[in-house]
């Protein structure tokens, strides 16, 4: 199946971070390639990746154009592609969102984008990975964004951190690690990890004022 989600990928003509234009206006709002959406989502992992970070921010993921539309490429079950409107639709109005963009989009050069291309085609349709570890055999949100930037445009975006660093006593984060780790004794304390929060407060980026969606 993922060999023929990635064959899909390669046909359809998508084209992360289009070279031949590198940004597009819509609903007066001009959106550039590599542009990050961050997302505050409910549900009991959104809950515990709160309480863990001490952040709202929940998931996120990488924006890129297509044929005069911005989409996303994001981390979930699978690691998939959909117009931008379609994930907002997702989270329905109600949900808070957030969108930034390098403060120097010149870092990211023709050369880089064309990475970004093989590499994203060699991750679409791997399973999420609920268990956020490092390992490139699945993928969750800010695992992506981060490496994305880092293996297309040697960037990195903010510091990788251990799961020690987080709130891992809040009940509901205790709760979440009980569920899928069984014990905190199974959890790898020393792990790398990044999360939205991260993200979010990178010294890279900025927040683009989006008045209208």
């Amino acid at each position: 199946m993922r060999t023929i989600l990635v064959f899909l990928f390669l046909c359809s003509g998508l084209t992360l971070f289009c070279l031949s234009k590198s940004d597009v206006k819509v609903d007066n709002i001009t959106w550039q390639n590599g542009d990050i959406i961050l997302t505050s989502s409910g549900g009991t992992q959104g809950e515990a990746v709160k309480a863990a970070t001490n952040s709202e921010w929940t998931h996120t993921a990488v924006i890129y154009l297509k044929d005069g539309q911005p989409m996303v490429l994001e981390a979930v079950q699978p690691v998939q592609t959909l117009s931008l409107q379609k994930y907002l639709n997702r989270y329905g109005k109600n949900r808070k969102h957030s969108f930034m963009r390098l403060k120097d989009p010149s870092k990211l050069k023709p050369e880089f984008m064309a990475k970004a291309n093989t590499w994203a085609s060699k991750h679409l349709g791997k399973n999420y990975d609920g268990r956020f570890q490092w390992s490139d055999k699945t993928m969750y949100c800010s695992e992506l964004v981060w490496k994305i930037y880092d293996e297309a445009a040697d960037i990195q975006l903010c510091k990788i951190r251990q799961v020690k660093d987080y709130d891992l006593k809040h009940p509901k984060v205790a709760a979440l690690i009980k569920n899928r780790f069984g014990s905190i004794d199974r959890l790898k304390l020393d792990e790398k990890i990044v999360a939205p929060s991260d993200i979010a407060d990178s010294e890279l980026l900025e927040v683009i004022e989006v008045d209208k969606l």
